[in-house]
C-alpha cells in the first residue's frame, strides 16, 4: 500500500509502519466498510511530506491534525491542497495571517504549499490518512506514530523549530527536548477561540533560522 521515499527517512518510517502495524490496520478498516470508502490521500502520496529532503535538511516541523476528507484536497502535506482547488478555511486564515504580518501578497488559487516542503519544511499531519467525509476515521490506526516520530527527530537533530498549532498539536510538546525551539499558537481553524491572524510564527521562524545562520524560508506562494 505505502510507497516510502527512499531517502533518509525511508528506515524510521519503516520501523514505525512495522511496530504499530498500520498497512493490515487499514486493511482491516477498509474491509470494515466493503472498500466502499475512499481513503485519503491517495496511497502514492500518504508520506509525500517526507519526499523533498533529507532528515539533515529539516528546518521546521509544522503539525496538523488529519488529512482534508473532501475529494482531490489531501496531498500528504498537512494544511495543503492542490493548485487550484478552493483553499480550506483553515489555510485561508493562514494565508490571511502572513499577509498580515509578514507583508506578504499570497495566491489564494493556489493552496499548494510544495515549495514550503522544499525548503526543509516537513507538513506532517498526526495521522496520516482518513476515510472521506469522515474526520479522524484513522486517528486510532496512526495512534503513537507522530509521537514516535517527534521524539526521533528530537533526539537525533539539533535546533529544529517545531510550530504547534492548537491543543492537538501542543500534546506532542512532550516529546521534544531542549535543544530545539518549540513556537505554540491557537489553531488556524475559523473555529478556534483566538484568531489566527496575528499569529507571528512566519517572522519568529524566520528571525531563529537568521540566529542560526540557515537560509531563511520564503513563505510566498
Amino acid at each position: 500500500m505505502f510507497k516510502i521515499p527512499e531517502n533518509s527517512w525511508n528506515t524510521i518510517l519503516n520501523k514505525l509502519l512495522k511496530k504499530y502495524d498500520i498497512e493490515n490496520k487499514l486493511i482491516e478498516e477498509n474491509e470494515k466498510f466493503n472498500s466502499e470508502l475512499e481513503i485519503y490521500p491517495k496511497k502514492e502520496l500518504i508520506f509525500n511530506a517526507f519526499s523533498f529532503f533529507e532528515i539533515t535538511n529539516l528546518k521546521v516541523v509544522i503539525i496538523g491534525q488529519d488529512p482534508y476528507i473532501n475529494e482531490n484536497q489531501a496531498m500528504g502535506l498537512c494544511f495543503s491542497v492542490p493548485e487550484g482547488t478552493k483553499l480550506p478555511p483553515s489555510l485561508k486564515n493562514v494565508y490571511k495571517c502572513i499577509n498580515n504580518t509578514c507583508d506578504i501578497e499570497m495566491d489564494i488559487n493556489n493552496g499548494n504549499l510544495t515549495k514550503w516542503a522544499e525548503q526543509g519544511i516537513l507538513l506532517l499531519n498526526k495521522t496520516l490518512t482518513v476515510f472521506e467525509k469522515v474526520s479522524n476515521s484513522h486517528k486510532k490506526i496512526w495512534k503513537g506514530f507522530a509521537e514516535d516520530l517527534i521524539q526521533h527527530i528530537s533526539n537525533n537533530s539539533k535546533g529544529i523549530i517545531f510550530v504547534l498549532w492548537g491543543n492537538d498539536a501542543k500534546k506532542l510538546k512532550k516529546y521534544i527536548n531542549e535543544t530545539h525551539y518549540i513556537l505554540e499558537n491557537t489553531h488556524p481553524s475559523p473555529l478556534a477561540r483566538k484568531s489566527f491572524i496575528d499569529c507571528n510564527h512566519f517572522t519568529e521562524v524566520n528571525n531563529i533560522l537568521k540566529k542560526m545562520n540557515k537560509n531563511e524560508i520564503n513563505w510566498k506562494i
